[in-house]
């Protein structure tokens, strides 16, 4: 069946893309979300970009910062990312290479996720998340983050650039309603901004890894299922979703799926919520594989397809959301006040 197709990728620049990859995107008729830094406005890269596109490909810019400006956008950091953008998209005016897409990549502090992924259990986990949170907790600067993002937005689709924003799991959970504390407590607003496709990153080997396995892989796949279909319930075809992981990343370490079968799960459940925009993490993590078609056969012979329900996972999405959104309305009102 017909989804848009595309590939995070954040280590090999395009060259390498063009290189590795080319023959089976151009097949698999895939994109690629390309990692695109400060350093990267390069004329190596100008060259790789302009055959990617001559190929064919959807390309999708994914401008990140140095890690000692956060690397990811949040509240502290949007307006030089906000000149990242600028200055990315300039350069690829003046070279002929503007994306079709680009990605407003919303994740936590990198300190804080590293904090947090380098605890040794799960209650020291739970522990720096509490404490990354409530040092994150400042209404007046997330309201502020979020209006310049939102212009931002519509600076870049003024430009006939589509946008994406990926977001974490609790955000995408907190997206079916209209609360937005939890966005300010991990420093990403995305609630209320027009973006063209919003993009929540379950990755399911990364769900289960970070648990200690209290989310079991099957149990993830529900949520892939649940919260798939309420936000295509809610944002219609906006709704897309990002699966993985297929290899690590910036963060180092993180848990990986260890066959194209269980990547497929978690993207038939998607299909069967309705969404129709999927994004893999990552082209290099499938690449480096033994047998990286194997992966790509599996993703594009995917069928729509509901998986088995977790009655742990289901109760519990029930349970909070009964229960946050008057929680999160009485913490707003008490912050206001």
């Amino acid at each position: 069946m017909h989804f848009d197709l595309r590939f995070w990728e954040e280590t090999l620049a395009p060259p390498e893309i063009v290189k590795k990859a080319l023959p089976l995107l151009q097949e698999f008729a895939a994109g690629v979300a390309i990692a695109m830094y400060p350093v990267s406005l390069t004329r190596k890269n100008v060259n790789a970009l302009r055959k990617l596109k001559e190929a064919g490909l959807e390309i999708t810019f994914w401008p990140l910062m140095e890690k000692e400006h956060g690397y990811f956008p949040g509240e502290r950091n949007t307006g030089v990312y906000s000149s990242t953008v600028r200055n990315l998209l300039e350069w690829a005016g003046k070279n002929d290479v503007v994306p079709d897409m680009l990605a407003f990549d919303l994740e936590m502090p990198i300190q804080q996720m590293h904090k947090v992924l380098s605890a040794s259990n799960a209650f020291e986990k739970l522990r720096n998340v509490v404490s990354s949170s409530r040092e994150n907790l400042d209404r007046e600067r997330y309201y502020n983050a979020k209006e310049r993002l939102a212009g931002l937005n519509v600076e870049v689709q003024d430009q006939g650039i589509r946008t994406l924003t990926a977001v974490l799991p609790w955000v995408s959970l907190e997206m079916e309603g209209d609360a937005e504390l939890l966005q300010d407590m991990s420093e990403t607003p995305a609630s209320g901004i027009g973006w063209d496709v919003i993009s929540p990153m379950l990755y399911v080997s990364m769900l289960e890894g970070m648990s200690g396995g209290a989310i079991t892989m099957r149990d993830a796949n529900w949520l892939v299922y649940d919260n798939c279909r309420r936000l295509r319930e809610k944002f219609g075809a906006r709704a897309g979703v990002s699966l993985g992981l297929t290899g690590g990343g910036v963060l180092e370490g993180e848990p990986v799926l260890d066959s194209p079968a269980d990547l497929r799960t978690g993207l038939e459940a998607a299909l069967a919520a309705g969404v129709r925009d999927v994004s893999i993490y990552s082209l290099e993590g499938i690449l480096t594989r033994p047998e990286p078609r194997a992966w790509f056969e599996a993703i594009r012979a995917a069928t729509p397809a509901v998986p088995e329900r977790s009655r742990k996972v289901a109760d519990a999405l029930v349970a909070a959301r009964y229960v946050y959104p008057r929680f999160a309305r009485l913490i707003d009102w008490y912050r206001r006040a």
